[in-house]
């Protein structure tokens, strides 16, 4: 997970950097459609890794729900 959460900050990085530059105006009308398509991909990555992150965050919600429904099973079980 640690070089998953690497990748999504340094494309998130790209993009602030992106439209830092568009916002400031430093990037010529030349460069505008390279930084866009570049601009794209790191948002395309960081939707794929946050996809994959949600998806590892609702296996361990199920994980611990049945954790949480063993336990109150056994202490129905007690009673």
């Amino acid at each position: 997970m640690a070089k998953e959460s690497k990748k999504y900050e340094e494309n998130f990085n790209t993009l602030k950097s992106i439209a830092e530059e568009l916002r400031r105006q430093e990037t010529s009308i030349d460069d505008v459609i390279s930084k866009g398509k570049k601009a794209a991909e790191a948002a395309k990555n960081c939707i794929k890794i946050l996809k994959e992150e949600k998806g590892n965050f609702k296996k361990l919600e199920e994980e611990v729900e049945d954790i949480l429904d063993d336990e109150e099973e056994d202490n129905e079980e007690e009673e």
